[in-house]
């Protein structure tokens, strides 16, 4: 995935109401498109890098933030909407284990009346395969970990998956952990315990589940690893 346009980097000064990061200069608010915690990464930013939208973009803030840039360490993308276009490439490349010729893939699928999955696609032995896609960014040392905040929505997505197994079906979890520098990916159960508890659940009941480490650039992102996932 390419950035459309250069970004743009600023020294990071706050983020306030979730929504807002500031730079140090007086005109320098970006709108944040990650409604986590960012706990990990925030604490140690000292840059942040932008997208200008342009003054007659008719956008609320012209800036958005794309990529927080921590003292010596490696890019961290917190734009959440590229998980599901970098989800959606890798998919198409047959870069997720399990599903190296995917067909038919399509975006934001209804399953039912109360839920949407990220993805639903086709391979050449099942009709129908579901997938979840979840952005990571925290991580303790090599250790990637989600999710960063308690997530009801996320618990719920991992329910309705394990009974869609558990029907028949084939469903996927996928992990895009927005960063270089992690060796393998873990539930963050100390932050949400029902969370993980339910991937415990959903994995032994025959969800796949599968981490991509992404490789974290101010032109570009793309998919170069796959992490091993301990549940």
């Amino acid at each position: 995935m390419d950035f459309a346009t250069p970004l743009l980097r600023w020294p990071f000064a706050r983020r306030e109401k979730r929504f807002l990061l500031y730079g140090t200069e007086p005109d320098q608010i970006a709108h944040c498109a990650n409604t986590g915690s960012m706990k990990g990464v925030l604490e140690h930013a000292t840059h942040v890098w932008v997208r200008d939208y342009g003054a007659a973009s008719g956008r609320k803030l012209r800036y958005g933030a794309e990529l927080l840039e921590p003292a010596g360490g490696t890019l961290v993308c917190i734009n959440t909407a590229h998980a599901n276009t970098l989800a959606g490439e890798a998919l198409t490349a047959g870069l997720v284990p399990g599903f190296p010729h995917v067909h038919n893939l399509q975006h934001e699928v209804k399953f039912s009346a109360a839920t949407r999955f990220d993805w639903a696609f086709a391979t050449p032995t099942q009709p129908r395969v579901w997938c979840e896609v979840k952005n990571v960014t925290m991580a303790e040392g090599p250790v990637a970990l989600f999710p960063d905040a308690k997530t009801e929505r996320g618990t719920k997505h991992l329910h309705t998956l394990a009974q869609l197994v558990q029907q028949g079906g084939v469903a996927l979890q996928l992990y895009m952990v927005a960063r270089a520098d992690c060796q393998e990916f873990r539930p963050a159960e100390m932050i949400d315990p029902t969370y993980a508890a339910a991937l415990h659940a959903a994995h032994r009941a025959g969800v796949v589940v599968v981490a991509l480490g992404c490789q974290v650039t101010p032109q570009q992102i793309n998919v170069c690893k796959v992490l091993p996932v301990v549940v």
